[in-house]
């Protein structure tokens, strides 16, 4: 009596062939519904975090103390100013509201986004005498420095 079992695979030019009758695409179709899933996931997710943060520079010339940030695809209603101490915080909104019409319903998706960075000066912020402006998506504040009062001091030779 010989040993017959319809279930074992067999060999077709060196790959498995499978007779159980059991389908692999099944399998397949949950596995990309997964990855599907993962990735519609995480594409929300970029759209969610701050991949983009505000580049601030900080120099000076003869006269002035500037800070320069590259705000691209920024207008100006959209920017905050705001001066306490020392500290300059400048922030960005960006609010967007869309309807979008359906069959059977209306639907809505609402966006809102503030990036912002606070810069710290070595002194206290002169509100009167600083120049804004904005252009080309670069915004530049600047600050005379006749209206920033610095004191220098001395080293001695002597060891205290």
């Amino acid at each position: 009596m010989p040993f017959e079992n319809d279930n074992l695979p067999t060999r077709n030019n060196d790959h498995l062939v499978n007779t159980s009758g059991f389908s692999e695409q099944p399998l397949w179709n949950f596995i990309n519904q997964i990855d599907t899933f993962f990735n519609q996931f995480f594409q929300q997710m970029n759209t969610h975090l701050i991949a983009d943060p505000l580049s601030v520079n900080t120099f000076e010339n003869e006269s002035n103390v500037i800070v320069e940030a590259k705000l691209p695809g920024c207008n100006r209603n959209q920017i905050q100013l705001e001066i306490v101490g020392n500290r300059l915080r400048i922030g960005v909104e960006d609010s967007l509201q869309e309807e979008v019409k359906y069959p059977t319903h209306t639907g809505r998706k609402q966006f809102y986004q503030r990036r912002e960075r606070i810069v710290s000066l070595p002194f206290t912020i002169p509100e009167k005498e600083a120049k804004v402006s904005f252009e080309n998506e670069i915004l530049t504040i600047s600050f005379p420095k006749e209206s920033i009062k610095r004191r220098y001091l001395t080293i001695d030779d002597e060891r205290v």
